[in-house]
């Protein structure tokens, strides 16, 4: 089940499905054995999780790639080629540890606006602090933790799900499909004539 979401950090609803694993963020035992490292606060195991994250090399854009790797295959091999692994990587080891957390897909509002073949967005998550009962923003790329809404970033969130798959973008050809037709029904919405 896809949600939408608004851009504000959300009450403590469906906490407990955004606890569970999805197919591209399966709690495999090498997830599970990084995992039990991370303690603390919901805070703490957070800024560890990113702490480690940044032993991942990034490397460039691979349409070969792109969508196409599970968390634990990003891990196994040491590197990211963007947002979207980073983000998978992130999410995974949150639910891993304890942390309910939500894959948020998000489109750049210029590329929304204007369109182009280059299409524009950013992957963030949102972390359940139990402790004090609050959904927090993560930029999971940016090694930041309680940012403000992407909506301050220009962005709009498209979706959320446990992951990508999840929320039906498993390559490039599917992102593009998918996010045109947001566009198309955002457009609509928000009285703008398609360029």
């Amino acid at each position: 089940m896809v949600m939408s979401i608004s851009p504000e950090p959300q009450a403590l609803d469906d906490v407990s499905r955004f606890q569970q694993a999805g197919k591209q963020t399966a709690h495999t035992p090498e997830v599970m054995k990084l995992a039990t490292g991370f303690q603390g606060t919901p805070l703490d195991r957070t800024n560890q999780i990113l702490a480690h994250m940044k032993s991942l090399r990034v490397t460039r854009f691979d349409d070969n790639l792109f969508r196409k790797r599970s968390a634990s295959q990003i891990l196994e091999q040491g590197f990211v080629t963007g947002c979207t692994d980073a983000d998978l990587v992130f999410v995974t080891l949150a639910r891993a540890c304890g942390i309910p957390a939500k894959y948020v897909e998000t489109i750049d509002r210029s590329w929304l606006e204007k369109g182009g073949d280059i299409i524009q967005g950013h992957q963030y998550a949102e972390i359940c602090d139990t402790e004090n009962k609050r959904w927090i923003w993560v930029n999971p790329m940016g090694n930041k933790v309680d940012i403000q809404s992407p909506e301050n970033d220009n962005r709009v969130v498209y979706r959320i799900g446990l992951d990508s798959w999840d929320i039906g973008i498993n390559d490039f050809h599917s992102l593009s499909e998918n996010f045109n037709r947001f566009r198309e029904t955002w457009l609509e919405q928000n009285h703008f004539i398609a360029s």
